[in-house]
């Protein structure tokens, strides 16, 4: 038996029953050569008996190829949706770690990655997304598969409620005619989002059938959570109008507002199968981000729905009927109320202190130095 090099990859050569088997193990590891090699004469020897073959996975499996048959069966059971976030995330996985070998997915290979995903200035959360979905494909979990890399810290105050001039200025630029790069499914997204506080997938995957208009009614499909799913939101005129006009384009474009039909369709550049959702708007998003000024997530526009709401006094129970949320804690954490509502609301804060001097309290037209001379 001999494992030898032969350019970058390792190759094994053999007699087996008096024949020459030399193979190429499309791999840089030499440790893995020799295992593949023993793995090649194990199964030539299971056929020279008689015996069933093993499955041969190429005998060596590539984190790429791994993917690759984690995400045609991932399809067949999620919605599309969740394809397009597992895609996502295990994108990166295949760019940096798609030719490692299993065998060689250690713990200092998985660090490596780590460290090249934060110096590409991605979030920790991000990071822990990608590789629990690399687990999760493996059929393992990360605690057994690299017991001592520990999980990044993830930050818990990423979301961010647009300003109203951040707002007006993002509003400007999806209206903005003279631009090359204008969209109409964007334009309808975006205000879909900030009049409704539904998440990105929510409404990429809304139907026709979905949108009610003589009952002024948005039913959400599937959604992230039990909760979320199936809840109705009520369009204000706002949102009628959007939608109206959103139909107006989409009948001249497609004929018709078929109940099967989807919102926003599927198609590159422009949309051209209304029988599928667009998958992504991650480029049209980042490009009318870029134009306005603003700096935020397309998420962030659900956590400006929420503000808004939370400022003006809307019940608890509503907006997480409203918002699909399974819980009180992460409704605070989409609830950002903004500096000037704060100070909004302490200025209404009034007290009685009693004595004779009471009613020469400061009020709020009283400066600093007016109230140092009243005491």
């Amino acid at each position: 038996m001999a494992v030898f090099k032969r350019g970058d990859v390792y190759w094994y050569e053999f007699i087996f029953a008096g024949k020459r088997i030399r193979e190429s193990t499309k791999s840089h590891s030499k440790t893995v050569a020799k295992e593949a090699e023993k793995d090649r004469r194990r199964s030539l020897e299971r056929t020279l008996a008689g015996l069933p073959s093993e499955k041969r996975t190429d005998r060596i499996q590539t984190v790429s190829d791994l993917v690759i048959r984690y995400l045609e069966h991932y399809s067949l059971n999620h919605r599309a949706t969740s394809v397009v976030f597992s895609n996502g995330r295990l994108a990166h996985v295949q760019r940096i770690l798609g030719a490692f070998v299993l065998p060689d997915l250690t713990e200092d290979a998985v660090r490596s990655y780590i460290r090249k995903r934060l110096d590409e200035g991605t979030s920790g959360r991000t990071v822990n997304m990608e590789l629990g979905e690399l687990s999760r494909a493996i059929g393992k979990p990360w605690s057994i598969l690299w017991p001592k890399v520990r999980k990044l810290e993830e930050r818990k105050d990423v979301g961010k409620a647009l300003s109203p001039e951040e707002e007006s200025r993002l509003l400007a630029a999806v209206f903005d005619q003279t631009s090359p790069n204008r969209s109409q499914t964007l334009g309808t997204f975006v205000r879909v989002a900030l009049l409704t506080g539904m998440r990105s997938g929510e409404i990429t995957g809304l139907t026709w059938g979905q949108v009610y208009f003589t009952r002024r009614v948005v039913t959400v499909g599937r959604a992230k959570t039990s909760s979320g799913t199936g809840r109705q939101i009520p369009m204000n005129s706002q949102l009628f109008e959007v939608l109206a006009a959103h139909a107006d384009w989409f009948t001249l474009r497609f004929g018709d507002t078929k109940p099967e039909f989807h919102l926003f369709p599927f198609g590159k550049p422009t949309p051209s199968d209304p029988t599928r959702s667009i998958t992504d708007i991650t480029g049209a998003w980042e490009a009318l981000r870029k134009r306005a000024g603003v700096r935020c997530r397309l998420h962030d526009l659900r956590h400006t729905a929420a503000t808004k709401m939370a400022e003006a006094g809307v019940p608890e129970s509503t907006m997480l009927a409203l918002m699909g949320h399974m819980s009180r804690a992460m409704m605070e954490r989409y609830s950002h109320i903004r500096m000037a509502a704060k100070r909004e609301a302490v200025e209404s804060l009034t007290i009685w202190c009693g004595g004779e001097n009471s009613e020469r309290l400061p009020t709020k037209s009283t400066t600093f130095v007016e109230f140092t001379q009243i005491q």
